[in-house]
């Protein structure tokens, strides 16, 4: 079994490095037409996975200082990815939500995904990559530090 698992780990490891690396990067901005970071990507994500925000609770889920996560905050506002509005029992806090385009943008990068992963998978039978899902999803969701962060079927 450690072979298998020293396997496992490093396959991960390599489709990782290749999914962020900047070619394919490079290739999902072009498909999907948004030339925005990855971490904005992983925001957007976020966002619409559990709705909207506060500022600092975004900070914290990513483990970053605040200060660090606002400049992206802003251009995905100034985008119209996402938008920023009052908290309001909390005059001095702001909620952050996604909006019906980041929704879109965000559709728009997993469908480039979904191409650049039909096209890695080839000829691969169907029932050997609805297996692998299977795995991945069970290792997302034992691995996941946030038991109400949703995996998707």
């Amino acid at each position: 079994m450690d072979e298998v698992l020293d396997d496992l780990e490093r396959s991960l490891a390599a489709v990782l490095r290749s999914l962020t690396d900047r070619a394919t990067y490079g290739e999902v901005a072009e498909r999907c037409g948004y030339d925005l970071p990855p971490a904005s990507w992983a925001l957007l994500e976020y966002l619409d996975a559990y709705g909207a925000l506060r500022v600092s609770d975004i900070a914290a889920c990513h483990g970053v200082d605040v200060s660090s996560i606002t400049p992206r905050l802003k251009r995905l506002e100034s985008d119209d990815l996402v938008r920023r509005e009052r908290v309001p029992t909390d005059a001095r806090a702001f909620l952050i939500s996604i909006t019906g385009k980041g929704a879109q943008a965000l559709e728009s990068i997993h469908a480039a995904r979904r191409e650049i992963l039909s096209q890695a998978l080839g000829g691969t039978d169907p029932a050997t990559v609805s297996n692998a899902t299977d795995v991945l999803r069970s290792i997302a969701i034992h691995l996941s530090h946030d038991a109400v962060r949703p995996v998707r079927p």
